[in-house]
């Protein structure tokens, strides 16, 4: 079935509306990201409008560049986001241990200092819009700007969905990792950060928007208990 040019008039409006909703009132109490936080003046109610204006964006653009917010065809929605969110959740602790001796020392202070289940619900609501920032609108519009030189028949080319995801990371790793590196730690940010902003924009790519949030947050109920294990 070809896609609607307009996705909120699908059935899967009401999961938009609460996205939209919940992303305004984050937005609102934070920006978390450093760019964001610049191009919106740092004033909340503008960071509340401008992160719904940049979903609708990827929203809109998304089924023009194959991409959708919930895919109904999809089998196992809630299992397979759940999977892979322990799959990076473990890939994540194995990297920061294997790293320990060349991590920041207030990265493993923040780690001891902050209780569990503060740095879960703080990582998660800065993943809500981080997906949104990256995922949904520049993942998206990456997607359909290299898609329309490098495409497969009617499609963009996988190389160009792969391309996309890849670069989308990066730009949000100098964004929001920018600061005094070493190899090693160049290394450590590739695998750590870079790889796991890969699994999301796969995710987004082959089972919808959705499933992205879904593995994102929930990836740090795993996560933070993990790190503070590992590095506490």
């Amino acid at each position: 079935m070809k896609p609607a040019i307009f996705p909120l008039a699908r059935p899967v409006a009401w999961k938009i509306g609460a996205l939209l909703s919940v992303a305004a009132v984050i937005a609102a109490i934070a920006p978390f990201d450093r760019a964001f936080d610049a191009a919106t003046m740092g004033i909340p109610a503008v960071r509340a409008a401008a992160i719904i204006g940049l979903a609708v964006i990827g929203i809109v653009a998304a089924p023009g560049a194959g991409l959708q917010f919930a895919p109904a065809d999809r089998k196992g929605p809630i299992l397979v986001p759940l999977a892979a969110a322990v799959a990076v959740a473990v890939w994540c602790v194995a990297i920061d241990w294997l790293f320990r001796a060349q991590l920041h020392p207030g990265y493993a202070a923040f780690i001891q200092q902050v209780p569990v289940a503060e740095r879960i619900l703080l990582f998660a609501m800065r993943a809500v819009n981080e997906n949104i920032l990256y995922r949904l609108f520049v993942t998206t519009l990456l997607v359909a700007a290299i898609g329309r030189f490098w495409r497969a028949g009617t499609r963009p080319a996988d190389g160009a969905y792969w391309m996309a995801i890849i670069l989308a990371q990066v730009i949000n790793v100098v964004i929001t990792v920018a600061g005094p590196t070493t190899p090693l730690l160049v290394l450590h940010d590739g695998l750590r950060y870079v790889v796991p902003g890969v699994v999301w924009g796969w995710l987004y790519w082959r089972r919808g928007f959705q499933s992205v949030e879904i593995a994102c947050t929930s990836v740090h109920v795993a996560l933070q208990p993990l790190l503070t294990l590992a590095l506490g």
